[in-house]
């Protein structure tokens, strides 16, 4: 069964640079072994990608979290831009 994870990645965006930049990122994933994978390949900026976190997701706010497939199988995320910065 498919579940939701949150991965924290860390990495550098620039060999330059001191300081370690983070991505938190969400993915859909048998297990949390193939969610590790998955999250790393949503950051291809950065270098030496390391994992700081992983949860699994089950409930927020008082709501069960559900994994149904999309009707559109080829969209692989969806963003809404009234909360995007």
């Amino acid at each position: 069964m498919k579940k939701l994870y949150a991965v924290l990645l860390g990495g550098k965006i620039r060999e330059e640079n001191l300081m370690e930049d983070h991505q938190l990122v969400f993915v859909v994933a048998e297990n949390e072994k193939d969610a590790r994978k998955s999250a790393k390949l949503k950051w291809p900026e950065a270098e030496s990608i390391h994992i700081d976190g992983t949860q699994h997701i089950r409930i927020v706010d008082g709501y069960q979290i559900k994994i149904e497939r999309s009707d559109n199988a080829d969209d692989k995320s969806e963003i809404n831009n009234q909360y995007s910065i």
